[in-house]
């Protein structure tokens, strides 16, 4: 009966071919799209295969076969959650380059490792248990369109492939992601490889276990970019390897134990601008508490020459900006550049040679030039300071409301 019912549906197909766009094969959760106009002749082996467009189906596997309208992108993966189950939608292009499993709501993809071509998955729908995790060996875009996913036992999207990963969260749209608690993974949200996010949505984090968000390379913010809210996180907000560039968009960070942002070297001394921040436009803003807390860290060089910084940090030892070398601050263009912190607190381990770390507003463990914008910090507590400097302090122009303790000014 099962093979009749394909035999009409197939014949159907034949005649409607010039009609119909996409043809979809479904499988349980698993549905593969054809261009119809590349099906091609579809045959049967035995009565027990179907082949189409070159790919070969077991008809016990197949549920049904429609026709569609809609033109899919070509290479793509299309995910949409539905709390306890997850359709999968895979275009025939790469349905053979992929390897998938798909348990409950959690769905995991490995590219062939031969395969050098872009893929994008487009993520959507709800789970209060579910997850996605990525792999390959060539770059990717993920699209998170208005995606709830929860996964109370690992990071609600983990991508391992180690690549640049393009991140696109649509104009209009709010994805938010948690994860589970009293875990070893990394971050809620982990990327390893290249992360470059754009689009004018929101992206809300909450990280249970460790950090909200961390990514073993550089994570870049475009021009463009909307929103990331960090609401809670057992570590950091954003924990970042070799460096973050910060072109534009909104950066809302609160309720961490850890830093804001921290931004650390590799193990990799050849990586380009290893350990620096660069923050050329949007709005950053952190307020943490916490015993030797950083709103914005780095290991190396910062470089801000744009946009808008409000701090609000307190606990021992506790530091709005740190920086591991030089700090420079400036406003070369029409983009102003604001810093507007508050810092409360003392001595973080007094009297221990290695841990003992005072409360500063700004400190920098290497030179400091300003040239342009406007840094306004309070710093209260006893041994805080405003900006402390282990190296040559050179001012050149902007507006200070506070004093500078530097080793040398300039």
């Amino acid at each position: 009966m099962k093979r009749f019912f394909l035999t009409c549906v197939c014949a159907l197909v034949a005649t409607i071919a010039l009609q119909a766009q996409t043809m979809k094969i479904h499988m349980s959760n698993l549905t593969v799209a054809v261009p119809a106009a590349e099906a091609g002749e579809m045959t049967f082996a035995d009565g027990q295969t179907l082949s189409i467009a070159g790919v070969d189906y077991a008809i016990e596997d197949i549920d049904s076969i429609t026709v569609s309208p809609e033109t899919l992108t070509p290479r793509s993966v299309e995910l949409v959650w539905s709390e306890n189950d997850v359709f999968v939608t895979v275009t025939a292009d790469i349905v053979e380059k992929l390897e998938g499993e798909i348990e409950d709501s959690h769905v995991s993809f490995i590219a062939d490792s031969l395969y050098q071509e872009e893929i994008t998955y487009i993520l959507s729908g709800t789970s209060t248990n579910g997850s996605f995790t990525m792999d390959g060996e060539f770059k990717s875009t993920v699209i998170l369109n208005n995606l709830t996913l929860t996964n109370p036992n690992g990071p609600a999207i983990d991508i391992e492939n180690g690549k640049r990963i393009a991140v696109n969260i649509p104009t209009g749209t709010t994805t938010t992601l948690s994860d589970g608690a009293g875990l070893l993974h990394k971050a809620c949200f982990f990327i390893n490889g290249h992360a470059e996010f754009s689009g004018g949505g929101t992206l809300n984090l909450v990280g249970n276990s460790r950090h909200a968000y961390a990514s073993d390379e550089y994570t870049t913010l475009e021009a463009d970019f909307g929103a990331i809210n960090v609401t809670s996180a057992v570590s950091d907000g954003l924990h970042i390897e070799q460096y973050f560039k910060m072109k534009g968009g909104t950066v809302n960070i609160s309720g961490t134990s850890g830093d804001g942002v921290d931004v650390s070297i590799t193990k990799d001394s050849l990586d380009i601008n290893n350990g620096q921040v660069f923050i050329n436009g949007g709005s950053l803003t952190v307020n943490v508490a916490a015993e030797d807390v950083k709103g914005l860290k780095c290991d190396s060089m910062m470089t801000i020459s744009g946009g808008t910084i409000q701090m609000t940090v307190s606990g021992n030892g506790s530091k709005g900006i740190s920086v591991g070398t030089d700090l420079i601050i400036s406003q070369p263009g029409t983009v102003a550049t604001s810093i507007n912190m508050t810092v409360t607190g003392t001595t973080y381990m007094p009297g221990d040679a290695v841990l003992e770390s005072k409360c500063r507003g700004i400190k920098v463990k290497g030179n400091f030039t300003f040239d342009g914008g406007d840094i306004r910090i309070s710093a209260t507590g006893e041994k805080s300071k405003a900006i402390s400097v282990d190296g040559d302090y050179t001012y050149v122009s902007g507006t200070l409301n506070c004093a500078v303790d530097a080793a040398n000014t300039i």
